[in-house]
Parts: structure tokens; C-alpha cells; sequence
């Protein structure tokens, strides 16, 4: 979580810096005053809403599946062999039993890892694959913001009133579910 929100702040940044940019070379009045043309988009309901981030979602969502079969079955077999060991007791000698229950621990550190190991694959192809569609999102809002002349782009999270010509949010979707209508996304697994 504490990384989307930084991936959020520095394309917020990015954002800012290209409004501040474009700022300085919009047109002066007769005043010598630099008038603001201001753009907002609704970056968040975008991100939401957008083919590639369904796309994405989608993705993720059955790989997760197939992950949480595996684990689960990996966790039924742990499962048997903890009854059969607990079943052994009688049978075995103590050093044996203590054998055994030491490579069962084993097995379950190795589970562990196993199962952590996959939820950190889903973390990375996620935060990847946001990273990948936001610099898209940014360069749709930059080419459509420099079309529009604006000096200045907000969040619609940030702005309580605006005038409805101002919101560029509809051709900023459009925009970008053209230019990236899907998203590959790439798991990486190492075992």
C-alpha cells in the first residue's frame, strides 16, 4: 500500500511539474499577468475504470486462484502427514517421532516460504503493471492538456467546484483505453 501511494505522489509530482512547465510558457495577458487555464481529470476513477485496468484485474484475479488451489492443496498434505505423525506416536521411538517432526517443520517453513513467495509475485505484477498503464495515463493527460492549452492539471479528488468544460476526464478515457486497451501482465516467478 505504502508504495502506490508513492508511485501515486511522484506521478502527481510528474504532473505537476509538466503543468508548472507549461505554465511558464503560456501566453501572457495585456497585464503582463500569466493567465491559469486549468484541466482536471478524475485519475482515480480512471484507474479504476479503464479496459487495461479491468484487463489487468482480471489477470491477477485468476492467477490468484491458481495460486490459492495450490496452496491449498499443499496445505491438505501438510495436513495428512501431521495425523499420520500424531498416529505414529505410539509405534515409533521417541527419537524417531522427534526425527519426523523435525522434517515436518521443515516442510512447513518451506510452505511458508512457498506461499509467501506467491503473494509477492501478485505485489509485483500489480504494482508493475500500474506503473506501466500510469505513464500511459500521464502521457494521454499531457498530450490532451498541451491540446487544450492548460497551465495547470488537477486531480477531480482535489477540486470541490469546477466548471464543466474544465473536466477533460471523459477525453482522457477515451484516450487511453485507445492507446492501451489491454495489459499484459508479467508474473515472475522464480520456481
Amino acid at each position: 500500500m505504502k508504495m502506490m501511494k508513492s508511485i501515486q505522489t511522484a506521478l502527481l509530482a510528474i504532473v505537476l511539474a509538466f503543468a508548472s512547465v507549461t505554465m511558464a510558457s503560456a501566453q501572457e495577458n495585456a497585464d503582463g499577468n500569466t493567465e491559469a487555464v486549468v484541466m482536471i481529470v478524475d485519475f482515480e476513477g480512471i484507474m479504476r475504470e479503464a479496459s487495461a485496468m479491468q484487463d489487468m484485474t482480471k489477470q491477477i484475479k485468476t492467477r490468484q486462484e491458481a495460486y490459492q488451489q495450490e496452496i491449498e492443496k499443499r496445505q491438505q498434505a501438510l495436513r495428512k502427514e501431521e495425523q499420520e505423525i500424531a498416529q505414529q506416536r505410539t509405534l515409533l521411538s521417541a527419537d524417531v517421532i522427534q526425527q519426523k517432526q523435525k522434517e515436518f517443520q521443515q516442510k512447513v517453513a518451506d510452505f511458508q516460504k512457498f506461499a509467501q513467495g506467491r503473494n509477492r509475485i501478485l505485489d509485483e505484477a500489480l504494482n508493475s503493471s500500474r506503473v506501466k498503464f500510469q505513464k500511459t495515463l500521464i502521457e494521454v493527460i499531457a498530450d490532451v492538456a498541451e491540446q487544450r492549452k492548460a497551465t495547470l492539471v488537477l486531480h477531480k479528488s482535489q477540486v470541490i467546484l469546477h466548471a464543466n468544460a474544465m473536466d477533460a476526464s471523459k477525453e482522457v478515457f477515451d484516450r487511453v483505453n485507445k492507446a492501451m486497451p489491454t495489459l499484459s501482465v508479467e508474473f515472475k516467478e522464480a520456481s
